[in-house]
């Protein structure tokens, strides 16, 4: 059922303001399916086309502006925009487009991360975060000389084949909660990857002790968000990162954390500083460009080795090291703004900032959602979080399945319709604060949630 269907229509005063997206999108349809670039862009009744950024807020083709908590799904950290930022796009502009030669100003922005980021020696560029998780995935591999690859049912790391596995699925394709089975997320994914990957459960030490023992002998790598931000905000409970350090240490398997999410976004040095925990390896993207197109791989200089192809007098072993190649790695105007982000993330109060105002509005979320008496269960870790529509305890993913996503969906429309993006309408999501977000801002966002929550009060 379509939300216009609905006797309680609360996309009714989002669609009156938007009349040249709703065009749009049926020009967008005949080009593109759902009329996006990508299908978490599309939701019902149609999305909203932007055509202009500027700080906390965006504008769309409509002229409605919008007060910005999306925030490009993590990568605008400094808000839209950034002078700075700016200033450094445009000097690299001017001084060179992409040569594929090295070029100076990538290698700086990789002794950057690694000068900020515990876990990395040595370090290689990517375009996104599906990029970096398949080449770190690969590299494991290459290290070990194993093939399987263990990572939390409900996490996303990408969108490639072997990421894209018990990422959503229903309880019984899941199957038990204490083994659960992996689980293509989508068509076209052949069962021969599928067998190479294998499913935890996130925040249960016992079982997830018990799955990698028993696949020890073929197992390269754990890959993990430190923070399940895939699934909304399942934030580590009871030593579980402690715990999987020390086992996979033990258990001679490759700890990958995958800080596409949380890299560059809590802390100066990522999630794995915040936690004190150093993993085996680390990919990145999202914060760490600044709303460029950057991401990235590294680890231990032993493990990234593996890249180095072989001499050519010991051409006999071709087939001895893992590819890692790609046009458009280190694309000078990406690294420029990359650099230059890192560089403000690194020397001001950003994080101070962002994070003390994002205790101000998930702290808030909750208590106008008590005050509204809506049954709702408000996560966050610093400046990122979710509102979960669900008085139900949020330990695991599965305690994610009682939260109502209609609901949610609905809730986002009244917010956004008031001219405020609290993420996009899908629950699974999350949102963020950002460095020029301010106090007047959080303000006026709460009281929209507030307002929106009442909207759907009473129903389902």
């Amino acid at each position: 059922m379509s939300l216009g269907d609905n006797e309680h229509d609360h996309a009714k005063r989002l669609r009156e303001r938007t009349s040249n997206s709703r065009s749009f999108h049926e020009r967008a349809s005949s080009v593109t399916p759902l009329g996006v670039e990508s299908n978490v862009r599309s939701f019902d009744p149609y999305p909203f086309y932007v055509e202009e950024t500027d700080g906390s807020y965006v504008t769309d083709m409509d002229g409605n502006e919008y007060l910005d908590f999306l925030l490009a799904l993590g990568p605008i950290i400094l808000g839209h925009g950034h002078p700075e930022v700016r200033e450094a796009v445009k000097r690299q502009v001017d001084a060179s487009d992409l040569t594929a030669t090295p070029q100076p100003v990538a290698i700086e922005f990789m002794e950057k991360v690694t000068e900020m980021t515990p876990s990395i020696e040595r370090v290689r560029m990517a375009n996104s975060g599906t990029e970096a998780t398949m080449h770190a995935m690969r590299v494991a591999r290459s290290y070990t000389g194993k093939e399987k690859v263990a990572k939390p049912e409900g996490g996303y790391a990408g969108a490639h084949d072997y990421a894209l596995q018990s990422v959503y699925a229903s309880e019984e394709a899941l199957g038990p909660a204490e083994e659960p089975n992996t689980v293509p997320y989508g068509t076209g994914i052949p069962d021969a990857v599928s067998e190479m990957m294998v499913a935890i459960p996130f925040n249960d030490k016992e079982a997830t002790e018990r799955i990698l023992r028993k696949h020890a002998d073929d197992m390269a790598a754990v890959i993990i968000e430190p923070v399940m931000f895939s699934c909304g905000c399942l934030k580590p409970r009871d030593g579980y990162h402690e715990f999987l350090r020390d086992l996979t240490e033990e258990l001679g398997i490759v700890l990958i954390w995958d800080e596409v999410m949380t890299g560059f976004r809590l802390g100066p040095g990522s999630a794995q500083g915040r936690f004190g925990i150093t993993p085996d390896m680390t990919t990145f993207a999202k914060a760490a460009g600044g709303g460029y197109q950057v991401a990235g791989f590294g680890g231990r200089a032993d493990i990234m080795e593996e890249i180095i192809p072989p001499r050519k007098e010991e051409a006999s072993k071709w087939n001895s090291s893992a590819f890692h190649g790609g046009t458009y790695n280190g694309h000078p105007v990406a690294a420029a703004a990359g650099l230059k982000t890192l560089e403000i993330l690194d020397g001001r109060d950003v994080y101070e900032h962002i994070d003390r105002l994002g205790d101000r509005l998930f702290t808030g979320l909750q208590e106008v959602a008590d005050d509204v008496g809506l049954p709702v269960n408000v996560q966050h870790i610093g400046s990122m979080g979710q509102v979960y529509m669900t008085d139900h305890e949020i330990a695991s993913y599965r305690d994610t399945w009682h939260a109502n996503e209609d609901r949610f969906a609905d809730w986002w429309l009244e917010a956004a319709a008031d001219g405020v993006l609290f993420g996009n309408p899908m629950q699974g999501e999350r949102f963020f604060t950002t460095y020029s977000h301010t106090d007047e801002q959080i303000d006026d966002a709460l009281e929209v949630a507030e307002d929106a929550f009442r909207a759907v009060d009473h129903e389902y």
